[in-house]
């Protein structure tokens, strides 16, 4: 029998998020092109039209250029997470990828620490500035010493703040709630023969294997890279990735196997401490050749792992 896909997306209109751009669209009609030409149906599903066991109550599927409404239920064999704000219910009755305690790891970064504290910057969770200020004493934090504050569950550098301890106050947030007090990573000694100053490596990772990377650096004045905040980047070949830092991936791939099969990707910085794990992200997006000289294969790599998946 012909195996179903459904990609799940957060917006509930049929082109919004990511189809609103071009090349997303673009390199998702090539991905799904692509899985079906080995016997797979794929189809967009959208906002909260999951009713259990693999069904949503609507869907829709490409046919040519256009993106036709499925008028009736779609039943799936296998759900691809591409929300990106956090509106998937926990799906436990329907093989998904990534599986809900993977990307429970990634979405919360305290969990992300506990899990892998040996290799990421000492970090705290508070819920109020008195919180705060009894962690820079624990410390032995200096007022000029660079603290950053970062909302557990935000994204896209999303209320990430980095200031000297001395300029912190009470008013940086409304609410303190799910705030989490980190140690500065210090990355203005670059990585040698790859970018020079601040910056941080991504490797995108799937089913163990790395497949490519990615750095990007802040703009002038900034400490925060996230391209949506002003930071710029470039591709690098995977082969030129340090080998310090696939170490620090094989500690990952050691710590999340069982959650196979999975997409992730990791944010390194490289520091006087050595590398360090930034972030751990669950649902990296295609890659297109506007930003990125690999994109094919991460793309070729992400329709294997569906194709694999869904016939297993």
């Amino acid at each position: 029998m012909k195996k179903t896909i459904a990609i799940y997306f957060s917006e509930p209109e049929p082109m919004a998020d990511p189809f609103h751009k071009l090349q997303y669209l673009e390199k998702y009609k090539e991905i799904i092109s692509a899985v079906e030409a080995q016997n797979v149906t794929v189809y967009i599903v959208r906002g909260d039209s999951y009713v259990g066991e693999g069904r949503f109550t609507h869907g829709w599927k490409f046919v040519g250029d256009k993106l036709v409404d499925t008028e009736g239920e779609v039943k799936a064999d296998l759900i691809f997470n591409r929300d990106n704000k956090n509106t998937i219910p926990v799906i436990n009755d329907c093989s998904i990828i990534n599986k809900p305690a993977f990307d429970e790891l990634c979405l919360n970064k305290l969990k992300t620490f506990e899990t892998f504290s040996d290799i990421s910057p000492k970090t705290a969770a508070i819920n109020s500035f008195f919180e705060y200020q009894k962690y820079i004493g624990k410390w032995e934090m200096q007022p000029e010493d660079r603290i950053v504050l970062k909302k557990n569950f935000e994204a896209r550098g999303r209320g990430i703040v980095i200031l000297p301890v001395s300029e912190i106050t009470e008013d940086v947030y409304q609410d303190w709630k799910d705030v989490l007090v980190q140690e500065f990573i210090d990355s203005s000694l670059g990585i040698e023969g790859l970018v020079e100053g601040l910056h941080d490596l991504r490797v995108t990772v799937i089913d163990g294997i790395p497949i490519n990377s990615f750095i990007r650096k802040p703009e002038e004045g900034s400490f925060l890279a996230n391209v949506d905040l002003g930071g710029t980047g470039f591709s690098i070949d995977i082969a030129d990735v340090p080998d310090e830092v696939f170490v620090l991936i094989d500690k990952i791939n050691q710590q999340v196997s069982e959650y196979r099969p999975l997409i992730y990707a990791a944010d390194f910085m490289n520091s006087p401490k050595g590398y360090k794990l930034v972030e751990l992200n669950s649902r990296p997006g295609v890659q297109h050749p506007d930003w990125s000289n690999t994109y094919k294969k991460f793309n070729d790599a992400m329709v294997q792992m569906l194709i694999d998946a869904v016939k297993e």
